[in-house]
């Protein structure tokens, strides 16, 4: 059972850290929580502090805490002025936020158990170690969830071993970042750390960026030139999406693991060097060996000690601080005024699949950002970007086929037949054909559709059984606009 140190004199917070089953320790104000954890500070799995406190402010008690302690820290709040400083909280150490009015209890009780298993994590770490362990994860890699002190525990592992390694993990993991971490952390890192990404560089190209070339071995070789590899001699190389790579410099990679030897292109001479090698993935290279596209001596050479990062959607815990993370250095890259973003929003990127993770992550808060027009990022700034990527990722909806499913919405259904059947009735004229396009049932149904509705694209999207976006793009295609 875990003890809590909980900074305020709310009842109703009292009465939920009680039902989670751990112990409470219950202090009024600031400098007796200080107190409390100059004396034993491995004692408490998490520190929550209330809305309001007496002789000191709630974000003045997170930033002195960052230096009594790396116990993490949870903020209730209950104010708008609390939900401004959020973002000040999280660049001192906040751990993770409670607003009782708008989030579940459940997303309380998840807080505290990530508390509780990162501070265990934490304590089991050597003194060396911890020093890298901060309230948000390891180094720039954030991250409190199971899910991401596995890789911790890893990644410490190797921190002094001069070992190969591969990253495995779906695009926008963060492989870049995890190698970084791995050469910034490494007795190399006072030499260079040179990234190489595979698929980006043609591959008539890529042995020359590798291995340098000789005056004269190709055309356009007007000078001699160092490769990469010559380049990041004593640091660190890192070959990212290895797995494009093609056969005949497989060969000559594993050459380098082997023997620590290369040759420029069109030279004879060798050169050795001292580098250590991180490559990365996020294919299937077991599956591309049976293939015959990769070589299984070179898969046996870079697969000394895999990592695997996991998916956004396997750690949905770390999306807050990921959240605030990207917030922060997108609002000083953009200089923008929003100062926080609303719990409803923070539910709603949860809920979201990410299929490109992190990085999907990041472009989805940057567009929402820009376009925001309040103090705070709303869940309806978000679910106007998170509506075009859903339209993306899924198949266009139609609303005309040549035959209408069963499964089609009966407004639309009844509208379309309408339209027939008041075409039909027409004699022949030049107004209207008789026969009537596929086309021209659309437009109409759409029309009636909108003008009943009165221009609700809301309402007239779920009446139609379409995506708002589609709405406006066949209101666009059709020239269809509101009279008023």
């Amino acid at each position: 059972m875990d003890t809590i140190l909980y900074v305020g004199d709310s009842q109703d917070i009292k009465n939920i850290i009680s039902e989670s089953k751990n112990k409470i320790d219950a202090v009024q104000n600031g400098m007796i929580a200080l107190n409390a954890l100059s004396d034993s500070a491995n004692k408490y799995s998490a520190v929550i502090i209330e809305d309001q406190l007496p002789l000191m402010d709630p974000s003045n008690l997170i930033k002195q805490l960052e230096h009594y302690s790396k116990t993490p820290v949870i903020a209730i709040i209950r104010s708008n002025k609390r939900r401004s400083e959020i973002l000040t909280d999280f660049e001192n150490g906040l751990s993770g936020w409670f607003e009782p009015k708008e989030s579940s209890i459940e997303h309380f009780y998840d807080l505290l158990n990530h508390c509780s298993t990162f501070i265990k994590f934490s304590r089991e770490l050597n003194k060396n170690h911890r020093i890298q362990i901060n309230s948000h994860g390891l180094g720039n890699i954030l991250g409190v969830s199971d899910a991401m002190q596995k890789i911790y525990t890893l990644l410490l592992q190797i921190q002094e071993k001069d070992v190969i390694t591969i990253l495995h993990g779906e695009s926008g993991t963060g492989k870049n970042l995890t190698a970084k971490f791995m050469h910034d952390t490494s007795r190399r890192n006072k030499k260079p750390l040179i990234s190489v990404n595979c698929p980006a560089i043609p591959s008539e190209l890529l042995e020359s960026e590798l291995f340098g070339h000789e005056k004269g071995s190709f055309t356009g070789a007007d000078e001699k030139k160092d490769g990469k590899f010559l380049v990041a001699n004593g640091g660190t190389i890192f070959l990212d999406e290895i797995g494009d790579m093609s056969s005949s410099l497989q060969a000559k990679i594993l050459r380098v693991l082997e023997s620590g030897e290369i040759e420029r292109v069109g030279g004879a001479e060798t050169h050795k060097v001292d580098v250590r090698v991180i490559s990365a993935t996020n294919q299937d290279l077991n599956q591309k060996i049976k293939d015959g596209e990769f070589r299984e001596d070179l898969y046996h050479r870079i697969n000394v000690f895999p990592v695997t990062l996991p998916p956004l959607r396997d750690r949905k815990v770390d999306i807050p601080l990921l959240t605030y993370e990207i917030f922060k250095n997108l609002k000083k890259k953009h200089n923008l005024n929003v100062s926080y973003i609303s719990p409803k929003a923070i539910d709603r990127l949860i809920d979201f699949s990410w299929p490109g993770n992190v990085r999907e992550l990041e472009n989805t808060l940057e567009r929402a950002l820009l376009i925001c027009n309040n103090d705070f990022l709303t869940d309806e700034d978000l679910g106007s970007v998170l509506d075009e990527k859903q339209e993306i990722i899924e198949p266009e909806e139609e609303l005309i086929e040549n035959t209408i499913p069963k499964e089609q919405p009966l407004d639309i259904q009844e509208s379309i037949e309408t339209v027939k059947a008041e075409i039909s009735d027409l004699d022949n004229s030049d107004i209207i054909p008789k026969i009537a396009t596929l086309k021209e049932i659309e437009m109409e149904a759409i029309k009636s559709s909108v003008e009943r509705n009165k221009w609700n694209m809301t309402t007239t999207a779920e009446e139609l059984g379409i995506s708002r976006m589609t709405l406006y793009r066949k209101l666009e295609q059709y020239g269809l606009r509101s009279k008023n």
